[in-house]
């Protein structure tokens, strides 16, 4: 049987190829996401470890608790700390650090970085034994004008021993004197962040008003570092993490894993969309070969074989497709990591240097998923192949007709389409998690595909209609191919349908997101202006500058200018994400209705939206046990409860309440209202004019605020969609799979037509017609059900602002013309070969 299995492959190879590319993508991904993200984790652990290089013990502010801003907001660590440390027994140097955010600006007067990577600024070591910073040139900064650059973005910006560099921390843009050009150990890349190091007394006097951000210990030789750990502790009292150098690296580290996790997460949910795609494609193209093999298989039942031998010849033959694209998207995976790194830098986020590594998880993983996916992919048309008589081997049938669908099917998809519905709705309105959302899709999905045939008849009907009526017989023999076996050429259109499926929900809530930001802007701005940071990094890196505040509201064309601060805080065991605003004049650029309460007394307490109140239990008077990572337990009370709309934050607080329990200042935007009688146009010279000096800000009308929302939702629709056409590629393959198939199968039918006068180009045409019309069944099908996910999305979310359902429907339009032309373009090789059939030869076959 064995050998009976592999001459089958080796005669019909080629059919088996586009079914094989099909695991090939999928499993390409998914090696190729993981070779990234191990090589990130793997590029950072290496970096973070050598700047800790030398570090014996590290002290800083202890945290309430973490969280990705809560973690910039640990308390500092008091000077006197550095003498305490110092005294300790078996301690040889001591050295403080203090930091904060630095950014570079360039020539053209944009700052540097600060699209995720962080800009870093820190003290020049205070001693050289207890730096890990290595000179590439020059020196250490010794002047207040001096600084030292990292090498990476010297090298970037051009930038020697000697240039004048301009650089902004909490204010207008200072020149400074590049002293030297700095690497750690080997590593020049600090994976796309900046660092900036001043000279220890002006890096005191940017960051260091509070005491230190960490202070760090060498240890004597001999000296055990865990007992030194436990006498620091011992000597600085509570209220400061103490640990060793090792520790603080894993502590950083760790911070990069969980931001990497969610990565590869979201990057491995792209892969498994285009392997379920492709199990689509497996399946019906092995339903296909079991039809087409009809005399085969009943000839292997007639001469002996058993029912389990034809199960597992089929079986076989998908384990070798598995088993080769698995293999192949293996060694593609390498490409595809590259590919992404690629991306990543596009975006500013550079890896550091780094080999690249390729974990036994990972070829275990690709090869359960491409072997697993194909196997079960095939498990059904390898079940049905047994119900083949062995009195077929004596019939002159190439490729009976596919059962019809019966009643039955038709009931159980409908079952399994309105399960995965109720499984999506729990998701959505139950708050069961995303896990719910996704599986509620997928079968969703699924149950779509079991129902598609019971739609195809007519949709293909009045879809062949106009195609008959103006291409003439071939138009008519390409609808009247199409409609041959109406499950064939749902299950074709069903892999697209998912694809197309999942594009449409990513436009339409593209289209719905944009919709309502616009719609909120509307009817919250009372301000004419609004301050950003020219570029949106990590957290604190991209704050707007404080004395861009009180320099913007000394306008005469101004009326007020107000911040506006986000943070966290815990509260009931759950980290809270607040706002911090002036209750003086927040009123006047923002229009925001309470239910309860109001401005008036917030300045010692906070203001909760109605939801969150109602869902927390809370009610105005109310006093709250909250938690800040800098300060610790504090109360406070609920002065007011808003509605819910027009601020991005659910919990508020006053900007006396903010300053005084977050370590940074923390401004994400000012409004600024212009006083009376001043117009938006006349009000901008003076504006640009005032925040000159702030090259990391940016000034936005109304307008501009709508653009700039707009095309970030834009570019990330572009990203989601490169990433979903993977899975429409595969798709296209499914279809040319099934024409080629088909055409195989009409081998006699294809003669006879040529034989009766058909044209060659009469042939193409032919193939190329049913082929559209397969490709718009699938992209009407998946827009349909793209629509229900968006609406169903947008409903869940009209909580949180997106009140507005839109079908954008140019651009929906255009899909379904480019599903139209991609299916002309899957038709060009099944077409050539039915044009190029020799009308003899296919006149012999049975």
């Amino acid at each position: 049987m064995l050998r009976t299995v592999w001459k089958s492959i080796l005669a019909h190879k080629m059919r088996l190829l586009s079914t094989t590319l099909s695991i090939v993508l999928g499993v390409a991904f998914i090696a190729g996401t993981y070779v990234l993200t191990d090589t990130m984790r793997a590029a950072f652990d290496d970096l973070f470890s050598s700047t800790t290089d030398g570090i014996d013990v590290a002290v800083r502010g202890e945290a309430e608790f973490t969280s990705a801003l809560a973690e910039t907001d640990r308390p500092p660590v008091p000077p006197e700390a550095l003498d305490a440390l110092a005294a300790v027994d078996g301690v040889r140097a001591v050295s403080g650090e203090v930091g904060g955010f630095a950014v570079i600006i360039d020539d053209e007067g944009n700052p540097v970085g600060g699209q995720g990577p962080p800009t870093i600024g820190i003290n020049a070591p205070a001693d050289e034994e207890l730096t890990n910073a290595t000179l590439r040139d020059g020196a250490f900064p010794t002047a207040p004008d001096e600084v030292a650059i990292d090498a990476a973005t010297a090298e970037a910006q051009e930038l020697a021993v000697g240039d004048t560099v301009r650089i902004v921390v909490d204010g207008p843009v200072e020149d400074y004197t590049v002293a030297g050009i700095i690497g750690f150990g080997e590593v020049d890349n600090l994976g796309g962040a900046t660092l900036t190091m001043f000279e220890p007394g002006r890096a005191l006097e940017l960051y260091g008003a509070d005491g230190y951000t960490e202070i760090y210990a060498a240890a004597e030789d001999g000296v055990d570092v865990d007992q030194l750990v436990v006498d620091v502790r011992a000597a600085l009292g509570d209220g400061l993490e103490v640990l060793t150098g090792d520790e603080l690296a894993q502590s950083v580290t760790a911070e990069i894993n969980e931001g990497l996790g969610f990565f590869t997460t979201a990057l491995l949910v792209f892969a498994g969309v285009s392997l379920f795609v492709g199990a689509f494609l497996i399946a019906n193209t092995f339903t296909i070969i079991v039809a087409q093999r009809t005399r085969e298989l009943a000839l292997l039942r007639a001469v002996g074989a058993s029912r389990r031998q034809v199960v597992l010849s089929v079986l076989l033959e998908a384990l070798a497709v598995g088993l080769l694209g698995s293999v192949v998207g293996l060694v593609l995976g390498l490409g595809v990591a590259q590919a992404l790194q690629g991306a990543l830098g596009a975006f500013g986020i550079d890896l550091p240097q780094g080999d690249t590594v390729f974990a036994l998880r990972t070829i275990v993983v690709s090869f359960v998923v491409g072997v697993g996916v194909t196997m079960v992919a095939a498990l059904a048309p390898a079940v049905r192949s047994t119900r083949v008589p062995p009195i077929a081997a004596l019939q002159a049938v190439a490729a009976p007709p596919l059962r019809r669908d019966g009643i039955i099917r038709y009931v159980f998809g409908g079952l399994v389409f309105a399960v995965g519905v109720g499984i999506l709705a729990l998701g959505l309105f139950s708050g069961a998690g995303i896990a719910a959302v996704g599986a509620g899709a997928v079968v969703t999905l699924i149950g779509a595909a079991l129902l598609s045939p019971l739609v195809t008849t007519p949709i293909v009907a009045l879809l062949g209609t106009p195609i008959a009526a103006s291409r003439g017989v071939p138009g008519q023999l390409a609808k009247e191919n199409a409609l041959r076996s109406p499950r064939r050429t749902a299950a074709t259109a069903s892999a697209l349908m998912i694809g197309l499926a999942l594009v449409s929900f990513t436009m339409i809530m593209g289209a719905s997101i944009q919709e309502s930001a616009i719609v909120g802007i509307d009817q919250a701005f009372l301000a004419e202006y609004q301050v950003n940071p020219s570029s949106q990094g990590a957290p604190g890196s991209s704050a707007v500058p404080t004395d861009t505040v009180d320099t913007l509201g000394a306008l005469d064309e101004v009326a007020v200018a107000t911040p506006l601060r986000f943070g966290e805080f815990l509260y009931d065991d759950g980290v809270k994400f607040l706002g911090g605003v002036d209750p003086d004049t927040i009123d006047q650029v923002l229009s925001i209705d309470f239910v309860e309460g109001g401005w008036a007394a917030l300045a010692g307490g906070l203001v909760v939206s109605e939801d969150t109140a109602e869902s927390a239990g809370l009610a105005l008077g109310d006093t709250l046990d909250v938690t800040f990572a800098a300060t610790g337990a504090q109360q406070l009370t609920v002065e007011g409860i808003f509605d819910g709309a027009n601020i991005d934050a659910d919990w508020l607080i006053g900007e006396d309440t903010y300053t005084a329990n977050f370590a940074g200042d923390g401004i994400a935007s000012i409004y600024v209202k212009l006083a009376d009688g001043v117009g938006v146009a006349d009000a901008r010279p003076a504006l640009e004019q005032a925040l000159e000096p702030f090259p990391t800000v940016q000034l936005q009308d109304l307008d501009e605020v709508k653009q700039s929302i707009a095309d970030q939702i834009d570019q990330l629709l572009g990203l989601l969609t490169a990433l979903l056409g993977l899975s429409i590629i595969i798709a296209l393959f499914g279809i040319v799979n099934t024409l080629g198939l088909s055409v195989l199968e009409r081998t006699r039918e294809l003669g006879l037509l040529r034989a009766v006068g058909a044209t060659r180009p009469q042939i193409r045409t032919m193939v190329r017609w049913e082929s559209v019309l397969i490709a718009v069944l699938g992209a009407g099908l998946g827009l349909v059900v793209g629509s229900l996910f968006g609406w169903m999305v947008v409903q869940a979310l009209s909580d949180l602002g997106i009140s507005q359902f839109v079908v954008p429907g140019g651009r929906l339009s255009q899909a379904v013309v480019m599903a139209a032309l991609a299916g002309v373009l899957a038709a060009i090789v099944p077409a050539r070969k039915a044009a190029r059939t020799d009308v003899l030869r296919a006149l012999e076959a049975q």
